[in-house]
Formats: structure tokens, sequence, C-alpha cells
């Protein structure tokens, strides 16, 4: 059987001591209880839903590569109907005894593993002590009396509520991808934007404007994002753009991390160019 594991880190890779088990969705709140205590976390790809319960409209809050904008350190298990076959104790055995060899592990109340699902918190703690790994269980974290889940977050940001999503996440929204050629419409309004293409798995927000910062050269500016068609200009196909106030420069086929805080307006249709030229200027407060 092939087994392998991604490494994502904003530093050098190192060894693994403290290991967070989950599938780690969007690093939210309840996540956090989890992260805060590791130094690494053990994610899969592609989401195990999608392998275990056919599911295949599944889109995620975060990709693995995301997630390391949040922990030390991430490995990412290439996940596939051999891995989702494993009993248990092969799962521990191989993956996380023979490439991991963490001393302490951490999962949420809810972390079931193994085929059938036969792998529990308990089991894991079991099987940590014959094997002198200290397990940590941590219990659901709740906030506005809600458990926070993955699931519940990816429904309020297709319901078009996302700053109410950002609450339960616990950060802005990232949104990372590579800048590519547009068809230079913001730049001739005068509003240059970087075109974002990004992994078809990331869960996009609804059509709108919203606004956030992207870091570049370790300092951050203040960023203006806009999904849609540019219905004003009869666009068909749904784009990402983001206008980043105060800064000129090229960007074209740069790895972009956009921190989205906060929705602005839905999507609008103008009368004309002058329209959407005056409308900007309000989402933008000059």
């Amino acid at each position: 059987m092939s087994i392998e594991i991604t490494f994502f880190s904003k530093t050098k890779q190192k060894p693994i001591h403290s290991l967070g088990m989950g599938v780690f969705d969007g690093i939210h709140l309840g996540h956090q209880q989890i992260t805060n205590q590791v130094d690494t976390i053990l994610t899969f790809n592609p989401h195990p839903a999608t392998i275990i319960k056919n599911v295949t409209q599944l889109t995620r809050l975060s990709t693995p590569k995301e997630m390391s904008s949040y922990v030390n350190q991430v490995a990412c298990l290439l996940f596939n109907k051999e891995i989702a076959a494993m009993t248990a104790d092969q799962f521990l055995s191989e993956i996380i005894l023979k490439k991991l060899n963490p001393k302490q592990i951490v999962v949420g109340y809810d972390y079931f593993f193994g085929t059938n699902r036969t792998g529990t918190p308990q089991y894991l703690q079991q099987w940590g002590k014959k094997h002198n790994i200290n397990v940590i269980i941590v219990q659901p974290f709740s906030l506005n009396k809600t458990i926070v889940k993955s699931k519940f977050i990816r429904k309020l940001i297709q319901d078009n509520t996302l700053n109410d999503a950002i609450s339960y996440l616990g950060h802005p929204y990232l949104i990372e991808g590579t800048v590519i050629k547009g068809d230079q419409r913001g730049k001739k309004l005068g509003f240059p934007t970087a075109n974002i293409k990004v992994s078809e798995s990331k869960l996009i927000p609804p059509k709108g404007v919203y606004s956030g910062y992207v870091m570049l050269n370790n300092k951050s500016y203040k960023t203006f994002i806009y999904i849609g068609t540019k219905p004003t200009f009869n666009g068909q196909s749904n784009t990402i753009e983001a206008y980043i106030h105060e800064f000129s420069g090229n960007l074209y086929n740069q790895e972009l991390a956009i921190h989205i805080e906060k929705f602005i307006r839905n999507e609008i249709k103008f009368n004309s160019s002058q329209d959407l030229i005056a409308q900007i200027k309000i989402d933008l407060g000059v």
C-alpha cells in the first residue's frame, strides 16, 4: 500500500512532538481547541466524505496548504479507498506510529477513524497507553449555544451570511490562489485588480463585494474583493478579483492570500461604467 503524506509549513519541517488528528476544515474555533495544543496536525485530502460517502459536491473551507497559515505544520495524508479500508489498528500502526511517531496526540470528542468508524477517541487512548503516547480528548466547543462545526460554517457561507461564519471561524476567511491575467477592466476603470485562480475544491463565497487584507512584503494592505460575473459588462464566468488599496506592482503568476473580513454588499448590475465607478468609491470610502 502506498502511503503519501505531504507537509505544509511556513518554516522548515520539524519532528513531531504533539499531533492533532482530524479533517480540520476551516481551522475554526472548535478546531483551535486542538491546534493550540499541538505543533502538527494530520489532515486528509481529498476530504474523507468524498471517498467514504461518495459526496461529490463538498467544497472546503480550507485547503491543506491554507491550513498552514494557522498551525506550525500540516501533515496531509492522501486519502483513498485503501486508506479508508484500513482497520483502526492498521491506521494507527502503519501511519501514526511508523510515519509520524508523535509523543502526544490530541483529538476531538467526535473523531473516528478506521473502517466502519471502529476507531474512537477512547480506543485511541487505550492504544496510546500501550505505546507510551499521551492522548488528550477535547470536548465540544460552543458559541451562541451552537457547537462549532465545519458543516455549520459552510452552510452559513453558502447562505450569504459570511459575517456570521467569520465569528465562528475565529479569523478572516482565507482564499489562496494564483494571480492570472484578466480582462483589464478594473485598470480601465481606475481600480486595477488582481484576478485569482483558486482550487476547484475551495468554497467560494456568494457573489458580492467584500473587504479584507493581503500581506505583501511583510506589509498589510487593505483589500476589496469582488466575486461575480460582472453583469454591468454582460460577463458570463465567475471571477475573483482583489483591489489592493495603495499598492502598485506586478503580481502575475504569484501566489496571493486574501483574508476576507467582511461582506459589504451584493453584486449589482449598473446602468453605466460611471455608476459602477461611483459605487466603487462609496465601497472604498473615498
